[in-house]
């Protein structure tokens, strides 16, 4: 592990993991040298051991409520004055071999991004709302509930999801700082697979041939040597620990277990919401403890952030009493204006996001 590359240095936890090298840029002779993804699963761990939590928002530096493309702006930063600790990105569309993502990123740019955020100390977290290889139906086309099946079984659908993963593996591989070194990121596949919204929903395919998208997934990022990859399961809100478990790939395939919950319906909705939070984190803190893997919550956020205490009120207390590694809002859109998760300058709710970000528990980038 070489020292100029530990990443999250503004994180006060992720000194400590390098602190076993003793300054020398090499692990001890009896391990095996750290991969990158190694070091980032242990500064996770490290994070969530402390009781701390990185806040992360998705799109974050390339657009927000009422901007979009311009450099160094952050709706995040404008009302914190900090960057977020975690960028959340989504590739749909890199499959495809376009140059920008489902949302109207430039690929280009994220990567800029990516480095850009790694350098100030952070992390990048990635999901994947891809077209399908059958049809190139988008995500949430659930009308043809063969597509899985034929993902994993048809050997001529199958060889373009092949296809379609070695040109995410390309990717994540060009994934470096300046002066050549890895970046290591989350990548967080096939989510919120409990509900029947997307093609890989519950619903919509076996349990075999969900685990299996994730076996075939592996075995082609692992035979184009990536190692950058940190591997994260998220389910929606679950209910009890088989349902959680029902469609895990295994330890082998998985490094973070996570869990996404919204908050729907504002006040009337706030009691539902904290009670599918506090039972799913409770969840995922157990069975990550068990089987020694970094618990997160890896997607939430109440849309227009329309009770301007949420996120002190709200979910800083729920990550209080259910610690994880982080936590990740969705994107403030450019194009919706009703459409963000995070207080933008001057919202009614922008002094209570800055009481959330400057409290003692959640990680930021300065």
């Amino acid at each position: 592990m070489n020292m100029r590359n530990t990443i999250y240095l503004a994180f006060p936890m992720a000194m400590a993991v390098c602190s076993a090298c003793g300054g020398s840029g090499k692990t001890p002779a009896s391990e095996p040298e750290a991969t990158p993804a190694d070091s980032l699963i242990a500064a996770l761990a490290a994070i969530g051991e402390e009781g701390k939590t990185i806040f992360g928002h998705h799109d974050d530096p390339v657009y927000g409520h009422s901007w979009k493309y311009e450099d160094g702006r952050s709706d995040v930063l404008e009302t914190s004055g900090k960057y977020p600790g975690m960028m959340s990105w989504d590739l749909g569309r890199l499959e495809l071999g376009d140059s920008v993502n489902l949302d109207g990123v430039p690929f280009e740019r994220m990567r800029r991004e990516v480095v850009a955020q790694h350098a100030r100390g952070g992390v990048n977290t990635f999901s994947w709302h891809l077209y399908s290889p059958v049809d190139n139906a988008d995500s949430w086309n659930v009308s043809d509930t063969t597509i899985v099946n034929r993902m994993v079984n048809d050997p001529e659908v199958n060889k373009e999801y092949h296809e379609q993963l070695k040109r995410l593996a390309t990717w994540f591989k060009s994934l470096k700082t300046p002066e050549g070194d890895e970046i290591a990121v989350v990548f967080r596949p096939w989510h919120e697979h409990t509900g029947g919204w997307f093609w890989w929903g519950a619903k919509n395919c076996s349990v075999e041939d969900y685990k299996a998208l994730w076996h075939q997934m592996r075995d082609v990022f692992d035979r184009e040597g990536v190692d950058n990859v940190v591997w994260a399961y998220s389910t929606d809100r679950v209910v009890s620990e088989e349902q959680y478990m029902e469609r895990y790939p295994g330890d082998e395939y998985v490094d973070v277990m996570g869990t996404d919950v919204y908050h729907f319906n504002g006040e009337d909705g706030l009691e539902a919401y904290k009670g599918d939070v506090a039972r799913s984190l409770r969840i995922v803190r157990k069975l990550a403890g068990e089987h020694g893997k970094v618990a997160a919550f890896t997607e939430t956020g109440l849309e227009g952030v329309t009770m301007p205490e949420w996120y002190s009120g709200t979910l800083l207390p729920l990550l209080r009493e259910n610690p994880v590694s982080y936590v990740v809002v969705w994107r403030n859109a450019h194009d919706k204006p009703g459409h963000y998760y995070v207080p933008f300058k001057g919202h009614p709710a922008a002094d209570d996001f800055r009481k959330f970000t400057n409290d003692s528990t959640i990680v930021m980038c300065r």
